[in-house]
């Protein structure tokens, strides 16, 4: 008997000059003020080109963002199961913050535990990426 009402791993995935691909149960609100949402699968910007930000509208194809997908350096350790909610949290003017547990994984196949809170780029010029340096602060990166 299998059992569908069990969530499935979280798990978020770069992709090559692309967005990042985060599955699970995320919990989210794109507007501060507005209803949260509840989805399983989302594509969120990496490039801070989105008209539609913090979700991909495919603008990095027009931007011509380039990333490879990699980590620079690895998150933070963590423990426990990539499992439970996520919650996504896009900053004004800065970093997307998600709470909760997630398994990245790079282009290249690395995989890394990330949770419980992650800071993630989403202008597009971290020296870091995926994850945030505050260089949206030097930029004058906008939401």
């Amino acid at each position: 008997m299998s059992d569908e009402s069990r969530t499935p791993p979280n798990t978020a995935r770069l992709t090559v000059d692309g967005p990042l691909l985060l599955r699970g149960r995320i919990r989210h609100s794109a507007q501060p003020g507005a209803p949260a949402a509840e989805v399983t699968e989302v594509a969120l910007c990496r490039c801070g080109g989105s008209g539609n930000k913090p979700y991909c509208d495919g603008s990095h194809a027009r931007t011509g963002f380039s990333d490879a997908g990699g980590c620079s350096t690895a998150p933070e350790a963590a423990t426990g199961a990539a499992e439970g909610e996520l919650v996504l949290d896009p900053i004004v003017n800065g970093p997307l913050r998600i709470d909760g547990r997630f398994e990245l994984a790079t282009a290249d196949g690395q995989r890394f535990l990330c949770g419980d809170r992650t800071w993630l780029c989403r202008c597009g010029a971290s020296s870091r990426k995926p994850f945030c340096d505050g260089t949206h602060k030097k930029i004058g990166f906008t939401t």
